[in-house]
C-alpha cells in the first residue's frame, strides 16, 4: 500500500516537472522570436540607406550622419528610421538659426539601396524642406524613398508634420530626437509594346495606302480596248459576211 502511494506521487512529480519544463521552453521560444524580430534580423543591410542632413545653405553645404533607413524587402511599404545619435546643441543651434532666417533643411541618401555611406565615388539623392516647419512640427516629419526593382533610388521626400511656419520659438529640449516615419515606394515597369508587329502593322498599312493611291483611273475603252477591240472586228466581219451572202442570193433569182 505504502509503495503504491509512492508511485503515485513520484508520478505526480514527474507530471508537474514535464509541464515547468514546457512553460519554460514556451517562454524561451517566444523572447527569442520577439529578438529576432526587434533584434533587426528581419532588415537586411542589402535594404537599408544611411541619411544625411544639413544644417548650411549654399550648394556645398556640409552633410552629416542623421541615421539608417531600414526597409524589409524590395517591395512598397512601411520601413524603420534609427537615429544614429541625439542632435548637438551645435546642430541645434544652427538648424533654430536656418528656421529664423526660413532656410531650407536638407537631406540625402546614397543613389542605391545598400550602397555604404563611406563610399568616395558613390552618388546621391537629395531633397530639402522649410527648417523652421521641421522646428515647429518637432522634428515629426515622413520620408518616402522611390526606388525600382533593382534597387537603385530614384527619389527622396520628405514631408513635415506640419508644413506651415508660424515662427513659434521652440525650446532645444524639444529638438533632441527625430520622429520620423519612413515608406518605401517601389517603381513598377509599365508594359513595353510589341514593337515589331506594330512596325509590321504600319508596313502593311503603308503598302495599302500606296495601292489605294495608285488605283487606275482610266475609262472603262482605255481599261479593256484589247477586249473589245477584236469583238467589233468580229461583228463587222460577220455583218460584212451576211450582206454579201444576201446580196449573191439577190441575183441567182
Amino acid at each position: 500500500m505504502a509503495a503504491h502511494r509512492s508511485r503515485q506521487i513520484l508520478s505526480f512529480l514527474l507530471v508537474i516537472f514535464v509541464c515547468f519544463q514546457t512553460i519554460g521552453g514556451t517562454r524561451k521560444g517566444d523572447q527569442r522570436s520577439n529578438v529576432d524580430e526587434f533584434s533587426g534580423s528581419v532588415y537586411s543591410s542589402d535594404n537599408s540607406l544611411t541619411i544625411e542632413h544639413s544644417f548650411e545653405s549654399g550648394s556645398n553645404s556640409k552633410f552629416t550622419t542623421r541615421g539608417t533607413l531600414n526597409f524589409r524587402s524590395l517591395k512598397s511599404g512601411p520601413g524603420a528610421f534609427v537615429q544614429t545619435t541625439v542632435l548637438t546643441a551645435g546642430e541645434k543651434r544652427k538648424l533654430k538659426e536656418l528656421s529664423r532666417t526660413e532656410g531650407l533643411y536638407k537631406i540625402r541618401v546614397p543613389s542605391k539601396l545598400g550602397a555604404p555611406a563611406d563610399n568616395e565615388e558613390i552618388q546621391y539623392v537629395s531633397t530639402f524642406t522649410k527648417a523652421c516647419a521641421l522646428v515647429e512640427s518637432r522634428l515629426s516629419d515622413h520620408v518616402t524613398v522611390h526606388a525600382d526593382q533593382s534597387g537603385n533610388v530614384m527619389g527622396v521626400s520628405v514631408l513635415t508634420l506640419k508644413g506651415s511656419c508660424d515662427q513659434i520659438e521652440m525650446e532645444s529640449s524639444s529638438l533632441n530626437y527625430f520622429n520620423t516615419t519612413v515608406s518605401l515606394e517601389m517603381t513598377v515597369s509599365a508594359p513595353v509594346p510589341e514593337t515589331q508587329v506594330y512596325v509590321q502593322r504600319m508596313e502593311e498599312e503603308k503598302v495599302q495606302k500606296e495601292k489605294g493611291s495608285s488605283a487606275d483611273n482610266r475609262s472603262f475603252f482605255a481599261k479593256y480596248w484589247m477586249y473589245i477591240v477584236p469583238v467589233v472586228i468580229f461583228v463587222m466581219m460577220s455583218s460584212g459576211q451576211q450582206d454579201s451572202g444576201g446580196r449573191g442570193g439577190g441575183g441567182g433569182s
